[in-house]
């Protein structure tokens, strides 16, 4: 029998989860739990640390500090989360609600936003980079008033939909909406598969949709406006069944609280299954390599040309539909989740596609003395095209998005907090269904400028990258020192790269903007050689907190 030692200590490691790694750890626990002797009760809240109390501690990164040592304590807890845990998963103990839902680069992990929220005073929040919305969700569930600025479309589309809630009140009927609607787009697969067969096959052809020939192979697999033909099935049944719901319109639930409606989020789960689905794409052939992969293909136009024959859906096309109606249940479940823990009246965010850097005062969206706190990670240096990614998605898998905005009984972003005329640039939905994707890939001008320190940057003039990124970093900075209160705080979580050191650099333009600086932390792991050169393992990434000077 095991003592009682060891079997705590297999309960803490979580042996019903046994991969290679957690069998070896489970090892050493047991023998150690063993050898130190004693009695453990299993099952009480004190055999299992909670992420709060393994951040409490040093880490085995290089940690370096400056400021207050109460606030710096906050903030290296906060560093130590976000490099324990790294993004976009919440560790265990955090609720997950809608973090990680629909992928998005980088990012801040959530419950270390949380415990930055501590040293950030007021009942407002600001995150003028908000990419995917973390900083949003967590300042709604502590009751704060939040505002998101991201100049990437594709940002302000997932920021929009993490944020979204039903109409308080109507979240049941909500959710039973989206779950029965999805419901009756797989009952219709069937017969949109067949549609979207002929249309294809007419269109390959110059005929009109009357035509019983399957499509050839040589028509390709993307010839319906960029969507992989295993999803155009799911994509015209799920139009159809929104459209069933145009005459009565009192069946369709109320818009709720953000820049979406119950129709947009759906169009928004459509998009997550079929990126998931493309996640791995490409990589697994056949054991004959690519004799095994052409194999793969002549069985599939088989089953196609099967299906075609029945008037059913192929096997990829169920298999599509199924993962949508997946996705649209988790949607529904940890849009639940958020919406227990935000509290009652708590106000919608309100998103802005736009540059932060050009956002006059006049226009409302960022006016002087509005925030009380600011929260936010902004472009490493040379790191990321965030822009280019949003391309990429929208060419991808968002091309299953309907790109003339015709998804129903209403348009997908008529929220509640985005009706107004400027809507499109509010949340940036609308602009997201809008935006059709370009054959010749001459794309609008709002996803192609508006985005400093990208690695396209870095490339494009090396010598004058770092010149440009401070006079940017101080433009922005500057920019939310306007919008601050007197006595507010920005916490800007920033890494290094294209040898800039990011935690000079923001702290001089936050200077240069009137902000002063509090507190700073920053977290790096290195290694020396046998001939005594260190070298980065880690980027080094840095936590700065500055202060708006009192009147």
């Amino acid at each position: 029998a095991m003592p009682a030692a060891g079997a705590a200590a297999a309960a803490r490691c979580g042996a019903s989860l046994l991969t290679p790694r957690r069998a070896r750890r489970l090892v050493q626990l047991v023998r150690s739990a063993t050898a130190a002797g004693g009695d453990v009760e299993v099952g009480t809240a004190a055999e299992r640390e909670t992420y709060l109390e393994i951040a409490s501690r040093p880490s085995r990164f290089q940690e370096s500090q400056w400021g207050p040592e109460d606030v710096c304590v906050v903030l290296l807890e906060a560093m130590r989360i976000q490099w324990n845990h790294g993004y976009p998963s919440t560790p265990r103990g955090y609720p997950r609600t809608t973090h990680g839902f629909h992928e998005y680069p980088a990012g801040m992990q959530a419950a270390a936003a949380d415990r930055i929220l501590d040293v950030l005073p007021g009942n407002s929040l600001l995150d003028p980079f908000a990419g995917g919305g973390t900083s949003l969700v967590v300042g709604m569930s502590k009751c704060r008033e939040t505002f998101g600025v991201d100049v990437s479309p594709l940002a302000a589309f997932v920021a929009t939909h993490r944020t979204w809630r039903p109409a308080p009140g109507a979240e049941e009927e909500t959710f039973e909406w989206m779950r029965a609607t999805a419901a009756a787009a797989l009952d219709g697969l069937d017969a949109a598969a067949v549609s979207s067969r002929e249309e294809e096959s007419s269109r390959a052809r110059g005929l009109e949709p009357e035509t019983s020939e399957p499509p050839r192979k040589e028509d390709g697999a993307k010839g319906g406006g960029g969507v992989p033909r295993a999803w155009r099935a799911i994509r015209r049944s799920l139009r159809t069944a929104l459209d069933a719901t145009s005459p009565n319109m009192s069946s369709v639930p109320p818009p709720g609280l953000g820049g979406t409606t119950p129709e947009g989020a759906l169009w928004f789960c459509l998009s997550v299954a079929l990126q998931r689905s493309q996640k791995g794409r490409g990589k697994r052939r056949g054991k004959n390599g690519s004799r095994g992969y052409k194999n793969q293909r002549r069985k599939a136009q088989a089953a196609t040309e099967n299906a075609f024959r029945e008037g059913s859906a192929t096997d990829a096309e169920a298999d599509a539909a199924a993962l949508f109606r997946k996705c649209v249940d988790e949607y529904c479940d940890r849009v639940s989740e958020l919406c227990a823990r935000v509290p009652s009246g708590t106000p919608p965010p309100v998103i802005v596609n736009g540059d932060v850097r050009n956002l006059p005062e006049s226009s409302g969206e960022l006016p002087a003395s509005s925030v009380a706190a600011a929260l936010t990670s902004p472009p490493y240096p040379g790191v990321y095209d965030y822009l280019s990614f949003a391309r990429k998605v929208r060419a991808g898998s968002a091309a299953a998005l309907m790109a003339d905005g015709d998804t129903g009984s209403r348009t997908p972003g008529d929220g509640s907090s985005g009706s107004d005329a400027d809507a499109d640039r509010r949340h940036g939905t609308l602009r997201y269904f809008a935006t059709a994707v370009p054959g010749d890939r001459e794309w609008p001008d709002e996803w192609n400028v508006g985005e400093f320190g990208s690695r396209r940057e870095l490339r494009k003039d090396p010598r004058a990258f770092k010149e440009a990124w401070q006079e940017d970093q101080t433009r922005w900075i500057d920019a939310v020192a306007r919008a601050l209160q007197p006595g507010g705080r920005v916490a800007i979580m920033i890494g290094d790269g294209a040898n800039v050191d990011t935690r000079a650099s923001t702290i001089d333009a936050g200077a240069s903007s009137g902000l002063a600086h509090v507190a700073s932390v920053s977290m790096a792991l290195t290694h020396e050689t046998a001939n005594g050169l260190v070298w980065n393992a880690a980027r080094r990434e840095h936590l700065v907190l500055l202060e708006k000077p009192r009147d």
